[in-house]
């Protein structure tokens, strides 16, 4: 079985961990050159250790691109027991937080095909402003060797502005596996749009899989 047949085959039965697994399989098979394997000399405990830097990239709220300009560092809190130099994990929920509010941030990922650069946040696998560069996909795969593995390439989507204040941001990966519904998606640039597609039965849009991963940035 292919790839991307398990992928579309755990896709159609919900969210959750089996959703992570079909995404990650089907990352492995269409888009692997983006999930290259790193090596790091020492394991991450739990709290980003990278210095800060001030950045944007843009994201996609209510039918508008806006604007998020980062002033703290990535965090990913353990457990779980990441492998990944950054202590991130997709596939798992978050045990610990980094603020007791905070919302949440739709990374949406292209999978087996390549959308053109400028409808993506973050077109370059494991370079982002205060992005984690790796994440540990090895409780999907049920391997070590997707242990520690370059963060995709994205856009981002988000439900509300925080009244234009920096907060918290935890991340919740959403896959798509064809340019017709990534091209609707960012047509319309919102989490309506996603929502939509999936009531409509549209396979080529995964379930929401949660990870660890917390960015901190304002949106305008």
């Amino acid at each position: 079985m292919s790839a991307h047949t398990v992928f579309r085959k755990f896709a159609r039965r919900g969210v959750g961990g089996v959703i992570a697994a079909g995404l990650t399989l089907g990352m492995a098979g269409m888009v692997a050159p983006a999930f290259a394997a790193t090596t790091s000399s020492s394991a991450h405990m739990g709290m980003a250790m990278a210095t800060s830097h001030v950045g944007t990239t843009p994201g996609w709220y209510d039918g508008h691109t806006v604007k998020f300009t980062y002033t703290k560092n990535f965090t990913c809190k353990r457990p779980p027991a990441s492998k990944a130099s950054s202590g991130c994990e997709a596939g798992v929920d978050y045990e610990g937080t980094p603020a007791p509010t905070f919302d949440p941030l739709y990374v949406i990922v292209p999978l087996g095909f390549q959308p053109p650069k400028a409808t993506l946040a973050c077109p370059i696998a494991g370079h982002c402003i205060d992005h984690p560069s790796t994440i540990d996909l090895s409780g999907v795969f049920g391997s070590s060797k997707y242990d520690n593995v370059k963060l995709p390439a994205h856009s981002h989507i988000i439900t509300t502005l925080n009244n234009r204040k920096p907060e918290w941001w935890n991340v919740v990966v959403i896959g798509v596996t064809n340019r017709s519904s990534w091209n609707e998606i960012v047509a319309a640039k919102s989490y309506a749009k996603v929502s939509a597609l999936r009531r409509e039965g549209d396979k080529a849009v995964t379930g929401n899989i949660t990870t660890n991963l917390f960015l901190y940035f304002k949106a305008s």
